[in-house]
């Protein structure tokens, strides 16, 4: 039988390519458009093949089965959205069409990745979560993470970067890069937490955190003020000050803790703190540093306001 049909090739080629392209006994008027997409899919015409798989939609009545091919054809051609909703709608019909719009999804931000598009990467992901919320792409967690921290959007990265920090636990740079997304969704507590850890890892690059660090004790000292807890908020506004960073909540910093201890009776201690201030203001300080004067003055002189000097 092979044989023949060699024979039969090679005598007459274009009686073989009829049977290929139109199949045994049909008819090429009989031919449709999905038909057409499927051949052009198989030879990785993938926009021919999306434009057949439309015009089927639009001409023909292929299905779910038509839906879900030009789903996957957007998907292919990393075109997300056109493939999110059209497997939404093979999903309607059949729940299972989501598991492979979830696979299509998955495959096209691992291709995202690969060539560097970020956002094309998260898109695909998010879409996927749609159809499987908690859908988890490990090899993705990172690079996820580092996206939406780019782009602004740390409560998003910070779940991936835990993710990838249970993975990797002890590299230093994803411990920092959690640490840093924590302090941006003003989370210090927890930024502080990851900041001892990186120390403690990579004792060498310290500098790196100080202004971070810095500037999340004086956000604790002001959150631990608020909540009345004055000695927890002189201890961080004095890491603030042993740091010497941000440079710029230097003046602020002296004068809260000049309050706090004035608060508590120190007084010794408060003057000392409230005349630090014109030290270390630059410009723009001019208020703050006459508001310190004013204090010390208070102190001095025995009015010392409400607090306990």
């Amino acid at each position: 039988m092979t044989t023949v049909r060699r024979r039969r090739a090679r005598s007459t080629p274009s009686a073989v390519l009829s049977l290929w392209v139109f199949g045994c006994g049909a008819d090429p008027a009989d031919e449709t458009a999905q038909l057409r997409g499927d051949r052009a899919f198989a030879r990785a015409d993938y926009e021919e093949a999306l434009a057949e798989y439309r015009l089927s939609l639009l001409q023909e009545d292929p299905g779910t089965g038509g839906v879900v091919r030009a789903a996957h054809a957007y998907a292919v051609l990393g075109r997300v959205d056109e493939a999110r909703s059209l497997y939404e709608e093979a999903a309607l019909q059949d729940g299972l069409y989501a598991d492979q719009a979830v696979s299509d999804l998955v495959a096209l931000a691992k291709r995202a990745h690969e060539n560097g598009d970020g956002y094309g990467m998260a898109s695909a992901i998010e879409a996927a979560l749609h159809f499987r919320p908690g859908v988890v792409v490990a090899e993705l967690a990172l690079p996820l993470a580092r996206h939406y921290s780019e782009t602004g959007q740390n409560a998003r990265a910070r779940p991936l970067y835990l993710r990838a920090l249970g993975a990797d636990p002890a590299n230093p740079g994803i411990i920092f890069e959690t640490a840093l997304a924590h302090k941006e969704i003003g989370d210090c507590g927890s930024a502080l937490f990851y900041f001892d850890q990186f120390k403690a890892l990579a004792p060498g690059r310290e500098a790196e955190t100080r202004w971070h660090v810095g500037r999340c004790s004086f956000q604790l000292a002001r959150e631990r003020r608020e909540r009345g807890a004055a000695a927890e908020a002189i201890d961080h506004l004095e890491v603030v000050l042993a740091l010497g960073e941000p440079r710029t909540d230097l003046p602020q910093a002296y004068f809260d803790r000049a309050e706090l201890l004035a608060e508590l009776g120190e007084c010794a201690a408060a003057l000392e703190s409230y005349g630090a201030v014109s030290s270390v203001s630059g410009t723009g300080f001019g208020a703050l540093v006459r508001r310190a004067l004013d204090r010390i003055d208070e102190i001095r002189f025995g009015d010392g306001g409400e607090g306990a000097c």
